[in-house]
């Protein structure tokens, strides 16, 4: 059956009658979340074909629901239950995860974003989060013999989650922070004169390293840093300053970038051809939860090098690992720590 065909028999329900072996996916098909929730039907298909091109598992069926429109997933619930799934892959929206954790359905489910860590006894909690980055990330850079941080970054909701969360990764470890440097554009020269301000300030001179919680402005801010600097300091950000989907050319400007994040995007080589047509972080996360989605209901622990990091699953948890990686000819390469030098340039 061809990709395309069964696509179109999943999402118009189609009228095979329901196995023990059938699997229900909860995502938001439409609407403003179409998008995403489409990147990781893809990664959800790609695996679910390779399992199907086995003699054992040709009778695996997998149908889709359309959360968009759910306003009470009691109701689903009710319906994944008279299909007699086997298990459930969703939901992704947090609000939808989090009425799934008070009425689950009697079958396991993995929840595709993460509302709390506390364990539930039949909905495991999956997601591909930037907070999954912070300690390791931090732990790295203190490996490095960085001791001194500041942290720079736009006045925007999404940078000041980031800020918040690395300061506590970094205070965890022993680092220490000066004050914050909030970045600013103007039309005219852009973050030109926000950064040159920044390395004037006495602040700037006593720290060891950048952490850039603006992600967005990586590639726009790292080359300026560059330039400004005789000795360019370290520079560090989350996995999401580093778009797989851009030229290795345009990723020139991320040289010198620290981050952690998915083995996908760092060590692409490991992964088939026709994986690798899909750049996209949500593709891989959703190809990782089909392969999570066969183990949750079991109560050993284990763990998978995977496309979005070394997976453990134990006693209800899935954590994540993320490979760090620093920014090099345009290319993302694992970083090897050198143990205490702080300089502009390391080796890798």
């Amino acid at each position: 059956m061809s990709w395309t065909r069964y696509l179109a028999c999943s999402l118009l329900w189609c009228t095979n009658m329901a196995t023990a072996s059938e699997i229900s996916v909860l995502l938001p098909l439409s609407g403003s979340t179409a998008t995403a929730a489409e990147q990781i039907r893809n990664g959800l298909l790609a695996g679910y074909y390779q399992e199907i091109n086995q003699p054992a598992n040709q009778h695996l069926l997998i149908r889709f629901y359309d959360t968009t429109s759910v306003s009470k997933m009691d109701t689903l619930v009710q319906r994944i239950e008279q299909a007699a799934s086997s298990k459930v892959i969703g939901p992704l929206l947090k609000e939808h995860v989090s009425e799934m954790m008070s009425n689950p359905p009697n079958v396991p489910v993995l929840a595709l974003n993460r509302v709390n860590n506390t364990p539930h006894s039949s909905v495991w909690q999956y997601a591909l989060a930037p907070e999954d980055e912070f300690l390791p990330l931090a732990k790295l850079m203190r490996q490095e013999g960085i001791q001194q941080l500041r942290i720079i970054g736009q006045n925007d909701a999404n940078s000041e989650r980031l800020r918040l969360g690395f300061e506590q990764a970094w205070q965890s470890v022993g680092g220490l922070l000066v004050e914050n440097y909030t970045l600013t554009s103007t039309a005219n020269d852009g973050f030109t004169q926000s950064v040159k301000k920044l390395l004037a300030e006495p602040a700037s001179k006593q720290v060891q390293a950048f952490y850039l919680a603006s992600p967005q402005s990586a590639l726009y801010v790292m080359p300026l840093l560059s330039f400004y600097q005789r000795q360019p300091l370290p520079v560090y950000s989350a996995s999401t300053a580093y778009d797989a989907d851009k030229s290795v050319l345009e990723r020139q400007d991320l040289n010198g970038l620290g981050f952690c994040g998915l083995p996908w995007q760092i060590t692409p080589q490991k992964w088939s051809v026709q994986d690798s047509a899909f750049s996209d972080r949500l593709f891989a996360f959703g190809a990782d939860a089909w392969l999570l989605s066969k183990h949750i209901s079991t109560h050993k622990p284990l763990s998978f090098a995977l496309r979005t990091g070394t997976l453990t699953l134990n006693e209800g948890q899935i954590q994540r690992q993320p490979l760090c990686a620093k920014v090099n000819h345009g290319t993302a390469q694992i970083f090897k720590p050198t143990q205490g030098t702080t300089g502009g340039t390391k080796s890798l």
